[in-house]
């Protein structure tokens, strides 16, 4: 399958489940066994969104070690935009009978066949300003030396396909939300967040820099009431000071400067 007709079948796909399977398609052509999808931007979490076509014997190996909390691959991809394989990665060294959380993972990895793992990090910017980190790992089966030849031609081409991917899924879902993912989800607070009348007045005062004490004289308010009115503001905002609800206002069309 050549490049154009990978992308064409990953812009053909209508649902989720087709998107993931003609991604499955397209990297059983380059030599890869299956993918998974993982959201990297919330390392908080024990069980972030995730999807491929790994085997189950393999989710369930790395959901009940907890390898989200300690995947160097997923460390790395927090920091950086370009590809790499698990070859490159740095581990800790054994320290006597102890192994390292991450050495457990890889050695995991190899016991379920995985020989390499080709990485593509992905990081966007929604319209809100927050940032979205995902990673996806191409699993490799047969000889690394294969991989290696695979890795120097076509690590590019790769990298394309999954931003034609999750572009794809992202149009998906926005087509219809109802159950999705919020690392694939469009940012679409404006419906969902009503601000007062007087809500919108202080937080639109505070974006042309005027203090409290001088949107009150405006008012003709008391300075308690507009810092009651900006602390109901910013709560529905769900932002964490007077600049970050300004900045989300702003974006969402709230208010106008």
């Amino acid at each position: 399958m050549i490049l154009e007709e990978a992308i064409s079948s990953i812009e053909a796909s209508g649902t989720i489940d087709e998107l993931r399977l003609s991604l499955h398609r397209v990297v059983q052509n380059y030599g890869f066994s299956g993918f998974a999808f993982i959201d990297a931007g919330r390392p908080e979490l024990d069980l972030p969104y995730h999807t491929g076509t790994y085997p189950p014997a393999w989710e369930r190996a790395y959901i009940q070690n907890d390898f989200v909390h300690c995947d160097p691959a997923l460390t790395r991809v927090r920091r950086t935009n370009t590809p790499f394989h698990w070859g490159e990665l740095k581990l800790p060294e054994r320290q006597g009978r102890k192994r390292p959380p991450e050495l457990k993972m890889m050695e995991a990895a190899r016991d379920h066949g995985f020989r390499q793992g080709f990485v593509v990090p992905f990081h966007y910017r929604d319209r809100l300003g927050a940032v979205h980190s995902s990673s996806t790992v191409f699993f490799w089966e047969d000889e690394p030396r294969d991989f290696d030849k695979l890795f120097v031609c076509h690590r590019h081409e790769l990298h394309l396909l999954m931003i034609y991917w999750v572009q794809r899924a992202m149009d998906i879902v926005n087509r219809d939300q109802r159950n999705a993912p919020t690392i694939l989800k469009p940012a679409d607070a404006a419906e969902t967040i009503k601000l007062t009348g007087r809500e919108k007045e202080v937080i639109a005062w505070a974006a042309r820099g005027k203090t409290v004490a001088d949107t009150a004289q405006i008012l003709g308010i008391s300075p308690e009431t507009v810092e009651g009115f900006i602390k109901q503001a910013l709560r529905k905002l769900e932002a964490s000071n007077k600049t970050h609800g300004v900045a989300k206002s702003i974006a969402l069309g709230i208010i106008d400067l």
